[in-house]
């Protein structure tokens, strides 16, 4: 490499359907290609056959255009009125299927099932908790089939709570018009083996209508979650540093939004067993 080439080129480009963080909160969106605020962006799963599902970021347009392209809902032909009164008796111009209310609960079931083994929802969810539960999500503006929410139970005869990820509590503090960004420490302590690890995390979220910061601290022997022999999950044995950051920015939100994310729980309030 010559003197005068800069060792911080841009990473190569990624194959149609990938995205890439570019720093300062942009993302590139794996749909258009466009660089994009983290705030304006949907986390989606892309199916790779060499690795699985994985999560990548996509504009919110982007997003709407290829759910109505995978997904196009049934329509009826209007004529020049356009209302639903108007509705013309003669040939279509385009075959409309014709979907019987079997069809509707097939479609209907086969959702639930979906939403079910995704972990959006506890395997034995009736209907009529899913039911409230994908009204609650649309309420907040949250998707549970993008993973922005989900909902669970603390104890088998409990009834189910809304779980929301940090993702869709950042969506939920930018929406409110007064997120003013966050500023996260934490504290690292070298143990006997010369390895350094973190010890408490303590997150600032601002706000612009408040002079001073909300401050949160979280320690990391409070936070951690251990499996049913004491030793801390997986996650939390290979991104500590991560997960303790995770977990003090979520307390912090919480406190410093309780309008927009109460009713709520964070991601490490989640009941034993589950992954956050």
């Amino acid at each position: 490499m010559s003197s005068g080439e800069d060792p911080r080129s841009d990473p190569p480009e990624l194959e149609p359907g990938w995205s890439v963080y570019r720093g300062h909160g942009q993302y590139q969106c794996a749909g258009c290609g466009n660089l994009v605020p983290e705030s304006l962006t949907e986390l989606v799963y892309v199916q790779d056959w060499r690795r699985g599902f994985r999560a990548r970021r996509m504009e919110r347009d982007c997003f709407n255009r290829a759910r109505e392209e995978a997904w196009p809902l049934p329509t009826l032909p209007l004529d020049s009125r356009g209302d639903s009164s108007s509705i013309s008796t003669g040939s279509p111009t385009a075959s409309v299927p014709q979907i019987s209310s079997r069809s509707r609960e097939d479609q209907t079931e086969r959702q639930v099932a979906i939403l079910r083994s995704a972990g959006r929802f506890p395997s034995d969810a009736t209907a009529r908790e899913i039911a409230f539960g994908l009204e609650f999500a649309q309420r907040i503006g949250l998707d549970p089939w993008l993973g922005q929410v989900k909902f669970l139970r603390f104890e088998p005869a409990d009834k189910i709570h809304a779980f929301v990820g940090i993702d869709g509590m950042r969506s939920l503090a930018e929406r409110s018009g007064k997120y003013d960004g966050r500023e996260i420490e934490v504290e690292m302590v070298k143990g006997p083996d010369g390895t350094e690890n973190p010890v408490r995390a303590v997150c600032r979220v601002y706000r612009k209508d408040w002079s001073r910061p909300l401050v949160e601290e979280v320690r990391f022997v409070e936070a951690v979650r251990r499996r049913q022999d004491g030793q801390p999950t997986r996650p939390w044995t290979e991104m500590p540093i991560t997960m303790l950051r995770k977990a003090a920015e979520e307390r912090a939100l919480r406190a410093a939004f309780p309008l927009q994310l109460s009713g709520v729980y964070g991601g490490e309030e989640a009941p034993d067993g589950v992954s956050r």
